[in-house]
């Protein structure tokens, strides 16, 4: 995905429908708002507990889940559920501070639950909540909640287990009404601004947590954005006058010199050149200027640092020859993902075709950025096997088309014991590759059930 190590697949964009829609405006109405507060949630690991423990045990843990956490945000009224999205809740409320204070008493209720059951995995529960108007003529615009939503999911999406992030609407309404006398108490935390997908500009992002169960912490694997205040404009404005005022004097003297560079508000210590070498800044994330002691040449350079297998952020540069002061800006490239599990259902139909696309870039040996569209079409089918009824037969059929030729077309048939109570894991198998990502399909088994992923990796992980 993604943004975590914990092999959860990424969430693509929510999908709406006009039921969907109908409720929300029914909650709307009942409430007398034009705004809304979206909370999106995930149980952390949920595909890693499946493939080690079984589809029959991640099942009990998901009923356990939403037999703790539904009941919370429906108590009373005060929000409402639109859709369970596999592990994933997404809900509604009219009040920034009754979906905030509803998230802490969800994340109390799953500690203590936790530790009432030390036999089972903990339930690590990761949210995100977000505000926005959602109709203008009274009728919820889809289009406009879509948006909303998708936000609220890629705010989740920077959680840890038991965390709560939320944007600034939320926490600029929310603050004035929970404190630490609140029940449960609230605390905020403000990380700054985090670059999403999908979102042009960084978005603010706060955390809302109780004090006396834990502590907040910045999103981890996730790329922060710089900003420059005002003064601090002022002196990289002053800096730069500086530097043109002595051009001439450090062009001559410092031609035939490596390049002095300095980068302003670079807060990442994880980077990486394109040939893979480190690179090193002096100083401390947070500091306005700090400086690259890693020797570059003059010349166009590009950066990358990675958040999982499938998303990488980039920053291409250009360094002159003398001193430089630079900012540079990072761009998140996230690979295609795409999961689909079926469950086998006597009587039911037990097929499923779907299809993905997305659009990335990629960069080649000379560092040029390329725009590419990729679509996967995926097919599977369930069914007993006619020569053995205690096994389950499981067909993947796909097609990968990448910019608009076929690099990928083939199927997959396994068996599994019906009976089977863990999780049969295939290995990896690559599809297709070239210098920058490759693709592969993997897939378990469990009983009734099989899940195939269809993903793309960057080549580095090849093996792993």
């Amino acid at each position: 995905m993604d943004k975590n190590t914990d092999n959860d697949p990424p969430l693509n964009q929510v999908q709406l429908t006009a039921s969907d829609i109908q409720v929300i405006d029914q909650f709307r109405r009942q409430k007398s708002t034009a705004v809304l507060t979206i909370l999106f949630t995930d149980i952390k690991g949920f595909t890693k507990i499946t493939e080690d423990h079984g589809e029959a045990y991640s099942n009990k843990l998901r009923r356990h889940h939403d037999d703790l956490v539904v009941p919370v945000i429906e108590r009373d009224g005060g929000g409402r559920v639109i859709k369970h999205i596999g592990d994933a809740v997404m809900a509604v409320f009219s009040e920034p501070s009754t979906a905030a204070a509803r998230a802490l008493e969800v994340q109390e209720k799953l500690a203590q639950f936790n530790r009432d059951h030390p036999e089972l995995v903990d339930i690590q529960v990761r949210m995100g909540l977000h505000s926005g108007q959602v109709t203008t003529e009274d009728n919820v615009n889809g289009d406009v909640f879509g948006r909303h939503v998708n936000r609220a999911s890629r705010v989740e999406g920077l959680a840890d287990g038991g965390q709560i992030l939320v944007t600034y609407p939320v926490f600029d309404s929310a603050r004035g009404w929970l404190n630490d006398k609140s029940e449960p108490p609230a605390a905020w935390e403000k990380h700054g601004r985090y670059a999403l997908k999908g979102i042009a500009e960084p978005i603010e992002i706060y955390e809302v947590y109780n004090p006396k169960l834990n502590k907040p912490k910045a999103p981890a694997g996730a790329l922060k954005a710089g900003g420059l205040s005002a003064l601090r404009l002022a002196g990289a404005a002053l800096g730069l006058a500086l530097l043109a005022a002595l051009g001439t004097y450090l062009s001559i003297h410092l031609a035939s010199s490596t390049p002095e560079i300095s980068l302003v508000d670079y807060n990442s210590d994880w980077a990486k050149l394109w040939d893979g070498q480190p690179f090193r800044v002096g100083g401390e994330p947070g500091q306005h200027i700090r400086p690259v002691l890693t020797p570059l040449k003059s010349g166009h350079h590009l950066l990358w640092a990675d958040s999982s297998q499938i998303v990488r952020f980039f920053a291409p540069f250009d360094v002159q020859p003398g001193k430089n002061l630079l900012e540079l800006k990072f761009e998140r490239v996230e690979l295609p993902a795409m999961e689909r599990r079926i469950d086998y259902e006597p009587g039911e139909p037990n097929t499923l075709q779907e299809s993905d696309e997305a659009t990335y870039t990629t960069y080649d040996a000379e560092m040029n950025p390329h725009e590419n569209t990729a679509r996967i079409d995926m097919s599977l089918k369930g069914e007993p096997d006619p020569g053995d009824s205690k096994r389950m037969k499981f067909t993947c059929s796909w097609t990968i088309t990448l910019n608009g030729k076929e690099i990928s077309k083939d199927s997959i048939t396994d068996y599994n014991p019906v009976d089977a109570t863990e999780a049969d894991k295939r290995p990896p198998k690559v599809l297709w590759s070239d210098d920058f990502h490759f693709y592969y399909i993997s897939y378990y088994m469990a009983g009734s059930s099989a899940d195939f992923t269809i993903e793309a990796n960057f080549t580095d992980y090849k093996g792993r």
